[in-house]
């Protein structure tokens, strides 16, 4: 019996390529922890990126899971692609929905993250000294502008949509933090909705868990 318990875990491993502070790959530790699925993390160093790694990933970049299932290995990357992946695989605690709309604006939300938010924040954190006077305001009112439309969202409610935990909150949360932790947006605190909200997730076990060191 053992030995059959141990080739059934054996055909279902989870691996995840991960760096603790990444924020794609906090998505995805998050959406495992979430789900409660057992999984063997590799913590890597971004200055040093293993062998194995960059034998599997075509950008050489994390997250990347590596799901040995049925005796084969499925290798899967870019964060929202492995968030969606899981979500579909084990559906024992789903954070997509089954309405089209509400899983049209989960991906129209984790665009607007990836493609506009976080390169603004880059700027924001990385860049900013560089700009003109008037380049750092322009900068400051899109912010301004992202964070009124995320807080407007939040109104009255716990989450960005279907009134629970889904795809959304998991994707945007770990950027929301990310600028969090800057505190130089003179502003801010008018925005109640999205601290609630961040402080909600942040209490999370599964942020707890994610943000843990496993041993590999």
């Amino acid at each position: 019996m053992k030995n059959l318990l141990k080739s059934q875990a054996e055909a279902d491993k989870l691996i995840l390529y991960s760096f603790r502070r990444c924020p794609f790959a906090i998505r995805v530790r998050m959406v495992l922890e979430e789900k409660n699925l057992p999984y063997e993390l590799i913590e890597e160093n971004l200055k040093q990126l293993s062998p194995q790694l960059k034998s599997l990933h075509p950008e050489a970049r994390v997250p990347l899971l590596v799901h040995h299932l049925h005796g084969k290995q499925h290798v899967i990357y870019q964060s929202t692609i492995i968030t969606e992946y899981l979500d579909d695989m084990y559906r024992d605690v789903p954070l997509m929905t089954e309405d089209a709309v509400e899983r049209m604006e989960i991906r129209l939300w984790t665009y607007w993250c990836d493609q506009i938010f976080k390169k603004d924040l880059d700027v924001f954190k990385y860049k900013k000294s560089e700009l003109s006077e008037s380049e750092r305001e322009s900068l400051y009112a899109r912010l301004h502008s992202y964070f009124t439309k995320w807080d407007d969202a939040l109104r009255n409610k716990d989450f960005l949509l279907a009134n629970r935990l889904t795809l959304a909150d998991i994707h945007l949360f770990p950027f929301a933090r990310q600028f969090l932790a800057i505190k130089d947006l003179a502003g801010f605190e008018k925005y109640t909705n999205i601290q609630r909200w961040l402080a909600s997730l942040c209490s999370r076990p599964s942020f707890a868990r994610a943000m843990q060191i496993k041993e590999t």
